[in-house]
């Protein structure tokens, strides 16, 4: 052999024979030889880029389907191998098992759809390793493998309406949207999470609650509170596990007492409403200045807002950063030090914003007949990230019917490290008070690779001016372990 050359493919060198013939190996035999070579050498360099193996089929049965990010379909079989981007569809009584490169089993059940978005395991726990699952429809089950292990905070599963996290565990996690396949047992649409061993979380922008074994977390919207449920449902009992998976432990009775709920109160339909273990904030009082906060909790970025939350700045230092004086409006941020908000321990600045101006209830009753809507946009003000890196927000809109009394459209752009888009709506009543109203949205670029983690958190606001001619607002955000918060001046034409 005489000739070769280096080709690079991704993050995987290839030696390309030049010369074959003189290796004495037919030039068909040496081709497929070469092309082997390159998948070995491939797989030690996985990322997250789209196209890299993820994990193998096990099995599959009934109708499985694998679904490519660029659209094209194949069948399932054994051994079949799954990669970063695919996409599994079983149908009706189907099911299939995955392997996936850390050793974790999965159990896609029927009528699912779910996607590998983001995989990354190079045979250590450095924290490189990450792991994201989309679940849009259906469920699965899942004994978690190395990813998750030692940096919990990188595997995630995301729903349309909720996230989910992992302590190390045997889990099962399933998603009914409003319209399609039902779970049946009379389940309500939205997001489920039921731990064997183990805990797990559901996190929404309006709070978080941690799962013990042999409960199950409920969540109905992306602007409600998880809870736990009173009962398992019955579609759990009707799940499929993992083939490989060991039965799931019963907890001693010693470490049953370490766990520790904080408020446990019953709603109208019976359900147990579940204050998140550990650290939360307090609601606020809904009538003070307007908070926009992140915290770290487990080593990734929580993002929240509030109004009349309590700041203790334990060595830290405000900073003014801007006003209008036409309607007494100043913001300005806290950084430095160990400040807690609303008794939880911040991280990054905590931006604040308030007006000796707000517009009364007495005042917008009295706004003439013309003004029944409005938009107001973005006039200044700051955003960052947890970490606390400054960003910029690049479009801030907000949509008001003063005649319904709602906030029609709340539209986000800003780009902190990735580029991060939210919206949502909801009544005055949530906006200007302490629960806020929710946000949903995405965020490009803020985790390495090529996916597009969903983004959730919550906005408050208030409105200042004998005539509501401006507005003030906060926001949190959290997406895939990263989170942002804010606060902004608007104003209308």
């Amino acid at each position: 052999m005489k000739n070769y050359k280096i080709a690079q493919t991704g993050s995987a060198s290839c030696i390309i024979l030049t010369d074959i013939l003189e290796c004495g190996i037919p030039e068909d035999v040496m081709k497929q030889t070469v092309i082997v070579v390159g998948l070995v050498i491939g797989a030690v360099g996985t990322n997250y880029a789209f196209g890299q193996s993820a994990g193998v089929v096990q099995f599959a049965a009934g109708d499985v389907k694998v679904v490519s990010v660029g659209g094209s379909e194949r069948v399932a079989r054994k051994g079949a191998p799954v990669s970063v981007g695919d996409t599994l569809l079983t149908g009706p009584g189907a099911l299939a098992q995955l392997k996936m490169g850390d050793g974790a089993i999965v159990v896609v059940q029927a009528e699912s759809r779910l996607t590998v978005a983001e995989f990354h395991y190079a045979g250590v726990e450095d924290g490189t390793e990450k792991v994201r699952y989309k679940l849009d429809r259906g469920g699965f089950r899942a004994v978690t493998g190395a990813i998750g292990r030692t940096h919990k905070q990188h595997y995630l599963i995301e729903t349309p309406i909720a996230h989910m996290g992992v302590r190390g565990t045997d889990h099962e996690s399933y998603y009914f949207p409003a319209s399609g396949p039902a779970a049946g047992d009379g389940a309500k649409p939205g997001a489920y999470n039921k731990v064997n061993t183990g805990r797990t979380y559901i996190r929404t922008g309006a709070g978080e609650v941690e799962i013990d074994p042999n409960q199950v977390g409920f969540v109905a919207g992306a602007g409600d509170v998880p809870v736990i449920l009173p009962s398992v449902p019955g579609f759990f009992n009707r799940s499929v596990a993992p083939s490989s998976a060991r039965p799931a432990a019963t907890p001693s009775a010693g470490a049953a007492q370490l766990v520790k709920v904080e408020q446990v109160v019953a709603s109208t339909d019976g359900e147990k409403l579940v204050r998140p273990r550990g650290q939360r904030p307090d609601v606020g009082t809904g009538n003070g200045p307007l908070v926009g906060y992140t915290a770290n909790k487990g080593g990734a970025g929580f993002g929240g807002s509030g109004n009349g939350l309590t700041i203790v700045p334990n060595g830290a230092v405000f900073s003014s950063a801007g006003e209008d004086a036409a309607v007494g409006v100043k913001w300005g941020s806290w950084a430095g030090g160990s400040m807690t908000v609303g008794g939880l321990a911040a991280a990054g600045p905590t931006h604040v914003i308030d007006s000796s101006m707000k517009t009364t209830s007495a005042q917008l009753a009295a706004l003439p007949p013309s003004v029944t809507t409005a938009k107001y946009s973005y006039a200044g003000g700051a955003v960052t990230n947890y970490l606390g890196n400054q960003g910029t927000i690049q479009k801030l809109d907000v949509g008001v019917d003063f005649s319904k009394q709602m906030i029609t459209s709340y539209d986000l752009q800003a780009k902190v490290i990735g580029d991060w888009t939210a919206s949502g709506k909801g009544s005055f009543s949530q906006f200007t008070g302490t629960s806020g109203i929710a946000l949903s949205g995405s965020c490009a670029g803020c985790t390495a690779g090529n996916g597009t983690p969903t983004a959730a958190g919550t906005a408050h606001g208030a409105f200042v001016g004998s005539n509501a001619e401006g507005m003030i607002t906060t926001f949190g955000l959290t997406s895939a372990g990263q989170a942002i918060s804010g606060a902004a001046s608007l104003k209308r034409p």
